[in-house]
């Protein structure tokens, strides 16, 4: 299943760059000379840097954090977070804007694993299944999450604990994916 969020994801990233890079050039985003990451190309100008998502030579280890939780991480969320750096992707799943979670740099990894550890243990306290958020909706209360026993894709609400399923797999998630701009 890895192998195939792997594909699913490099596919969404090439048509995100072609698609953005060919109607307004290279992403920019605000450079922070204590927040560098392997996805800046050049030298940032005018407080503002290049960038395009970057492959991992070597993929995040997740296993303190299954450990820490007494929990199995499904395989597809390892693949998602593990193996790409980049800036969130502004992007749409059957006309819902979201934005799809990446990790920057490896500190922006270490928060994103201590934020999806406040998450399932808040699952865990509310007596929920777990899930995995994977990017955000424009209301706060709601999450595209990855069912961590099943892999589905859900639309979350977390104030309600209503899920609705959106793919039955990551990769089929990541396939529907839409370009929006920046």
């Amino acid at each position: 299943m890895s192998d195939q969020v792997l594909s699913a994801l490099e596919q969404f990233f090439l048509r995100w760059q072609r698609d953005g890079e060919g109607r307004r050039g290279l992403p920019l985003c605000d450079w922070e000379a204590d927040w560098r990451s392997p996805c800046e190309l050049d030298e940032p100008r005018e407080g503002r840097v290049a960038w395009r998502p970057f492959q991992r030579e070597q993929a995040a280890n997740f296993t303190a954090m299954a450990n820490a939780l007494e929990l199995t991480l499904h395989p597809s969320a390892i693949a998602l977070f593990g193996h790409w750096f980049s800036r969130p992707l502004p992007c749409s799943f059957k006309g819902l804007r979201i934005e799809l979670i990446l990790p920057w740099n490896d500190a922006d990894l270490d928060l994103l694993k201590e934020n999806l550890i406040g998450h399932l243990l808040m699952l865990r306290k509310l007596k929920r299944s777990p899930s995995l958020f994977i990017a955000t909706t424009r209301n706060e209360m709601t999450l595209v999450s990855l069912d961590n026993e099943s892999g589905q894709v859900w639309l979350e609400w977390l104030d309600s604990g209503r899920r609705l399923t959106l793919a039955s797999s990551l990769p089929a998630f990541l396939a529907r994916l839409e370009t929006l701009p920046q």
